[in-house]
């Protein structure tokens, strides 16, 4: 995973189902309108002040699927080359994040909740938070 690049990400529209009585959003882990991957573990985060900040790691083998369900988030994605920042602020769009890239998630919204879906267990030698570590891993220049 080491090569993945800004290229690998994508945005997944999630079904809704609107009615009077509220809105139903579907998170299938597969098939053509699923996320892409099965999902072993699930997480939220809530409570964040705005501006406040998330995040600031790659994964080596872990892909994650992130939700804005509430408020808004942006994400700042980079492979050690290149970044692209994108905005997550409807809860029937999803992030997909294969393993390699780092990720940066700036909260925007007061009361803004975020899920993320993620095809592995959690494993902290699956992280890598140090930036230099990092790009000695992407085989970039600090």
């Amino acid at each position: 995973m080491r090569h993945t690049s800004i290229g690998a990400l994508r945005r997944i529209r999630l079904q809704q189902h609107a009615r009077a009585d509220g809105l139903l959003t579907v998170i299938p882990d597969d098939g053509p309108l699923g996320l892409g991957i099965t999902v072993r573990r699930v997480f939220t985060v809530t409570e964040v002040p705005v501006g406040g900040v998330r995040g600031d790691h790659a994964h080596r083998d872990c892909t994650q699927v992130v939700v804005c369900l509430r408020g808004s988030v942006s994400i700042v994605i980079d492979d050690g080359r290149d970044s692209v920042k994108v905005r997550l602020d409807r809860s029937e769009e999803a992030l997909f994040i294969p393993p390699g890239l780092w990720n940066h998630l700036t909260f925007e919204g007061p009361d803004t909740v975020v899920a993320v879906f993620c095809d592995q267990p959690f494993m902290e030698s699956d992280y890598l938070r140090d930036r230099a570590a990092y790009q000695a891993y992407k085989g970039v220049g600090t």
